[in-house]
């Protein structure tokens, strides 16, 4: 079987975790921790950065961050991984849903402006499958309602808005470090920001709401109802050795996104991904999308056969159990017909140029027969 993903680890990630094995310092309190945090806001360009045991974590701190509760509402896109919807809902706000944009996937900017009530207090905007959302007029709405930003790019590290790279044009953003991310540390995420409040509002949050001081005896003084979202040294180090090697893995991730291209485009029954102008995309997972209805679980079990792992896209949000009963369908007509005819096939770093053939070879053969 070829997977959908495997984690791409070097020789220095093994180095690194010894190195904290060595030390005993194995929990959050290591030097890994910080080196982390400092080589993430580098390489963004930001100010501030605190690395968290996950990027739904990260979600969550960064919508307490911005003092979102009981009575205020979050706009969020329609159609991404369910955690950003659940972290609203967590929070105590609630949650407005918003089609998305059939090319780029991402939150329809068009449809924002309707649905902001003077209870409106941010818009959740998901980079999605490694396609920027259109920010310069989202950006344009929060300024004129007064509305914060926050950017979920747990799929699209690396990549760019208008030569801005994702995660810091909003007010905030997250980042994941899951195993099947652009960069990983097994579990983890991180939250970026070039807001001092924020930040130090983020680091309290994450450590059961006490202070951040050198001082020992003052650390344990309590500011706030806090979580224990932190991440550990073992992990940092790992995700440390993954971001020196950022520029690499990029690279190699475009290769193999033109090498789909190249082969899928010349199946006729299928639509692969398509890229606005002013985005430079991030290859995360090869996605497709079947012209004709109802085939796609039907090509889900054809590759599994043949000893490939293709994975269905994301359902919706507002399909979940726990939220359909507060929206109507007929808001979601892209996001629903994305999903239901959308896939996504093995897209491993290491995956080689002979796999990605018989990868595309059999999902041309299942369309002629």
């Amino acid at each position: 079987m070829i997977p959908i993903y495997i984690p791409s680890l070097n020789k220095k990630a093994k180095k690194y975790v010894s190195k904290c094995l060595d030390t005993n310092w194995i929990s959050s309190q290591g030097e890994y921790i910080l080196i982390f945090e400092k080589a993430l806001a580098k390489y963004h360009g930001v100010k501030y950065c605190v690395a968290t045991s996950g990027c739904t974590s990260a979600l969550h701190l960064a919508i307490k961050s911005l003092n979102i509760g009981k009575g205020d509402e979050v706009i969020c896109p329609d159609l991404t991984f369910i955690a950003p919807a659940n972290m609203i809902v967590l929070s105590g706000a609630k949650l407005k849903l918003i089609d998305i944009d059939p090319e780029t996937l991402a939150i329809d900017h068009k449809q924002i402006e309707k649905k902001i009530t003077k209870k409106t207090k941010a818009i959740m905007v998901v980079h999605q499958f490694g396609h920027a959302a259109d920010m310069s007029p989202i950006m344009k709405i929060a300024r004129k309602y007064n509305l914060r930003v926050i950017e979920d790019n747990a799929e699209s590290i690396g990549g760019t808005y208008k030569g801005k790279k994702l995660g810091t044009i909003g007010d905030v953003a997250t980042l994941s470090f899951y195993a099947n991310k652009i960069i990983t540390s097994g579990e983890g995420g991180a939250i970026l920001t070039n807001s001092k409040k924020i930040a130090q509002r983020c680091y309290v949050l994450r450590d059961h709401g006490m202070l951040r001081t050198s001082d020992p005896i003052k650390r344990y003084i309590n500011l706030d109802l806090g979580f224990n979202y932190r991440m550990t040294n073992m992990q940092a180090a790992v995700g440390f050795s993954q971001l020196e090697d950022i520029n690499k893995v990029l690279k190699k991730r475009n290769t193999q996104m033109l090498l789909y291209k190249k082969y899928l485009s010349q199946i006729s029954e299928i639509k692969t991904r398509s890229f606005k102008s002013w985005c430079s995309p991030v290859h995360w997972l090869t996605t497709i999308t079947i012209l004709k209805k109802n085939l796609r679980n039907r090509l889900i079990n054809f590759l599994a056969k043949s000893g490939i792992d293709a994975r269905p896209m994301i359902n919706p949000v507002h399909e979940a159990r726990h939220f359909k009963n507060f929206f109507n369908k007929k808001n979601f007509v892209n996001s629903i017909n994305v999903s239901r005819n959308s896939l996504h096939l093995p897209s491993s770093t290491d995956l080689k140029k002979s796999e990605i053939q018989f990868i595309c070879n059999k999902v041309e053969i299942f369309f002629k027969k």
